[in-house]
């Protein structure tokens, strides 16, 4: 495919997708949307790619060097979401090892977690109260038709989603309108990129295949009812930011 002729749309901005090559990684081709500057894996990393890739290499959990701090860093990033946080009920969707769990429960917080990999769970439910976390997906678990949720939590976990408008609109139907949606991730089309993309550390499918700029990423939360509130400055290539479920 080259850059004169675009066969399918953007699967972020839906816009057509006229590809720039950034690089290649892991044996994976990386091209950039000329409409949105989002970066992904050229054919995208599929469910079954991962399931397999993860199956391989059977990931070993343990706490990060300094969980206090990790918990504490996560209530920092919790209290600028809203200054009504007690009763609230809150979600993360990549719970990981649990620390936002743990950080959002010492805020009188009514917690929930799930995450896509059964290996976090399990670390997670060791550690602290089993019945907090869940293995599943979004979509999986939004199929359930839980009770809604006022806060949702997502960190680096649209980097990783072979469908990423199923994702998000799954993300709507946990939360109730007026819901707060917080959003940690890498901006493919920061200003602060490194000079050779493919070469950055954090770039590293299967792990991560999906890297969306900032108008990628508000185009895909406005097709789902979700209106960007706020957008936090950082001179990292990172976004962060909270929307508000319409």
């Amino acid at each position: 495919m080259t850059a004169e002729l675009a066969d399918h749309d953007c699967i972020i901005c839906q816009k057509p997708f006229f590809p720039y090559p950034m690089g290649e990684k892991n044996g994976c081709i990386l091209h950039s949307c000329k409409n949105c500057g989002s970066v992904m894996t050229e054919p995208l990393v599929t469910r079954d790619e991962l399931d397999a890739y993860f199956a391989s290499i059977d990931p070993q959990i343990t706490h990060v060097p300094d969980p206090a701090r990790e918990i504490i860093d996560m209530k920092d990033r919790i209290v600028k979401i809203t200054p009504e946080l007690k009763g609230k009920r809150f979600l993360d969707v990549a719970a990981r090892q649990g620390y936002a769990i743990k950080a959002a429960h010492l805020q009188g917080m009514k917690v929930f977690g799930i995450d896509s990999h059964d290996f976090f769970i399990r670390f997670a439910q060791e550690k602290y109260p089993p019945d907090l976390f869940k293995h599943s997906t979004v979509m999986d678990y939004a199929a359930e038709d839980p009770e809604k949720y006022d806060i949702v939590f997502a960190l680096e976990t649209f980097c990783e989603q072979p469908d990423p408008d199923a994702f998000v609109a799954g993300l709507s139907r946990l939360m109730k309108k007026g819901g707060l949606l917080y959003i940690e991730e890498v901006d493919g089309n920061s200003f602060n990129l490194p000079r050779n993309f493919a070469n950055w550390t954090y770039v590293d499918p299967p792990l991560n295949f999906i890297y969306m700029s900032k108008k990628g990423m508000e185009a895909i939360l406005n097709r789902h009812g979700f209106q960007i509130q706020k957008m936090f400055f950082t001179w990292r290539p990172l976004m962060r930011l909270i929307a508000v479920k319409q």
